[in-house]
């Protein structure tokens, strides 16, 4: 019986971790006075378009909220397992659609035709926790909140993950902090750290349901553990809102 119990135990644990997805992060960081209307196009009429042909059901696509000068816009997109994400490049130059629809894109290259700055990137793996995308809202007004935790060393990355696993994820779900995506970042900058995503109907309920998570007992009880103690150096936040091509 207990090797039964081992062997279904190692089953179930294999399968959870083949379930995490991974998450590449893109921000498009514009240039003052940048060609946006080429990149959205090129993101809504070819990108979106081949990703969903390759097996990636759900493009998010966000502006800051707030609409800053100039516009970082932020795209995420879910791959199923490390092998979707290593082969969707490679699928996409061999669409001949995407190609097509590209080609205005392509062709806004030159000192004369501002684009962007750059495109920050990271790539995260789904935390065991929440290993899948989740979009628990759908409101015209709701807004997103993206925050990436950084920490001192690898060892204190893996004990504020285990912090989320263990307790901090059951919190958020109680106090109304909605879920929509949690990684541990492989790739990027400012690593070691984790990145995580929340949203909410409007800034109003994000606002009472953070203050719920400040005075919820269970969080000031791990908040004082010791083997949590300085997880995390610093934590960075972004408000955002979705455009209306956005999946998410």
């Amino acid at each position: 019986m207990k090797k039964l119990f081992l062997f279904l135990s190692i089953i179930f644990f294999s399968l959870q971790a083949f379930s995490q997805e991974y998450y590449e992060i893109r921000s498009y960081q514009m240039k003052f006075r940048g060609n946006l209307k080429s990149l959205e196009g090129y993101i809504q009429n070819a990108l979106i378009p081949a990703l969903n042909a390759y097996g990636v059901s759900k493009v998010g696509v966000f502006k800051d909220y707030g609409k800053q000068e100039p516009v970082t816009l932020v795209v995420a997109i879910p791959f199923k397992n490390i092998e979707a994400y290593a082969g969707y490049r490679a699928a996409l130059e061999k669409n001949v659609v995407y190609q097509e629809a590209s080609k205005a894109y392509f062709d806004q290259v030159g000192p004369d035709k501002p684009l962007y700055e750059k495109i920050s990137t990271y790539l995260a793996k789904g935390f065991s926790g929440h290993p899948n995308l989740t979009l628990p809202t759908k409101d015209a007004s709701r807004i997103y909140e993206w925050r990436t935790y950084e920490s001192y060393n690898e060892d204190a990355l893996r004990r504020k993950i285990a912090m989320f696993n263990e307790e901090e994820l059951r919190i958020f779900d109680n106090v109304g902090l909605h879920h929509v995506f949690f990684g541990e970042v492989l790739a990027g900058e400012n690593t070691p750290c984790l990145s995580y995503m929340v949203s909410f109907a409007n800034m109003a309920e994000r606002d009472a349901n953070w203050a719920k998570f400040s005075a919820d007992a269970d969080w000031k009880r791990i908040s004082n553990d010791p083997k949590y103690a300085n997880s995390h150096s610093r934590t960075v936040r972004k408000f955002l809102e979705p455009t209306a091509y956005s999946q998410w």
